[in-house]
């Protein structure tokens, strides 16, 4: 199992704080990017993805226990 766990905007705009998803059914980023809720592939690529909390190449691939952090492009001015 890989939980995911959503903060900032994304948090709002998927409204879920947390996914349970089977590593057999997501086994990469791109196929996580396709299976949020109520997020479009385009707004996923823009995301910060940290796993086990540290950054990982776009072919990373899940494992059973891995921890998924998405959290939105920080902005401001």
């Amino acid at each position: 199992m890989i939980s995911v766990q959503l903060y900032g905007v994304v948090r709002l705009q998927a409204g879920v704080a947390k996914l349970e998803l089977d590593e057999a059914q997501v086994k990469t980023l791109h196929d996580l990017k396709g299976v949020l809720p109520n997020i479009s592939r385009k707004e996923a690529n823009d995301l910060l993805v940290l796993v086990n909390g540290g950054r990982v190449k776009r072919n990373y691939r899940f494992q059973n226990g891995d921890i998924v952090v998405l959290l939105s492009p920080a902005g401001g001015g």
